[in-house]
């Protein structure tokens, strides 16, 4: 700790404590490395993307839809068709999988494989990114706030608000709980945040923009194809992500930049 001097016309030198706002150190930067290219759906919409008791399924948006999907065809294995419901983030705590919807205000909870909604539950705000964090439902909002909630009844327990060098960061959509880490894709963005869910603050920024170039001539035009979706392999830490539209669904390797 560091102290100033203050000096007065007749008195002497009085010496106190400086205290200065902590800030946060610069984030880790890292790149994501393409290991594999898969297929996928022109027509999936991402928003969810998550393994699920060694299998891979995905949430769509604009008409709705919950699918497991393989990286062998872009043709899904299983789909339930939701109509005109937004859904939105999905998540699994390895029994069950949770699914958002955009502005209904509606969480779906699935179980079972092929997987049936179990049931339906009303909640207040926007659902965009959901993921599975030690007994907590973690969603986003499009805001820089992360919402910790009870899986059983979706009420709020929790929240931080995500900061990068102490700036509030937005627009945070897709959401993967993994290796202590929350990772959030930035909507509209090549970057992908590691979050920490204690404190919020971004420890880590990837850049992820290989991906969008490797499929850049096939949806050129396409304003909503964005990247958008993350999901992390249990057991084997392999990590897959992937864009709303799509033609491709990639295994990255996270890579520290010097």
């Amino acid at each position: 700790m560091s102290a100033i001097c203050v000096l007065g016309l007749g008195v002497g030198c009085s010496c106190g404590p400086v205290h200065r706002r902590p800030t946060e150190g610069g984030p880790t930067r890292k790149v994501a490395r393409i290991v594999q290219e898969y297929p996928h759906s022109t027509e999936a919409f991402t928003q969810g993307l998550v393994f699920h008791q060694g299998r891979l399924f995905e949430s769509t948006g604009q008409k709705g839809s919950l699918r497991e999907i393989s990286l062998e065809s872009a043709t899904p294995l299983w789909i339930e068709r939701l109509g005109d419901v937004f859904t939105e983030g999905l998540a699994s705590d390895g029994e069950r999988l949770y699914q958002l919807t955009w502005t209904e205000g509606l969480l779906f909870t699935w179980s079972g494989l092929p997987p049936t909604r179990e049931r339906t539950t009303p909640y207040e705000g926007d659902g965009w990114g959901l993921c599975y964090w030690q007994g907590r439902l973690v969603r986003s909002d499009g805001s820089s706030t992360l919402t910790f909630h009870d899986p059983e009844t979706f009420e709020p327990l929790d929240s931080v608000e995500v900061t990068l060098q102490g700036q509030p960061q937005e627009q945070l959509n897709e959401l993967e709980c993994a290796n202590g880490v929350i990772y959030a894709n930035v909507w509209h963005s090549t970057d992908v945040l590691e979050i920490d869910p204690a404190t919020g603050r971004v420890t880590a920024v990837i850049d992820a923009s290989a991906l969008a170039r490797s499929v850049a001539s096939q949806v050129r035009g396409i304003t909503d194809a964005v990247l958008n979706g993350i999901a992390v392999e249990p057991g084997t830490g392999r990590m897959l992500m992937t864009g709303k539209l799509w033609p491709k669904l990639f295994e990255v390797k996270l890579e520290t930049l010097d």
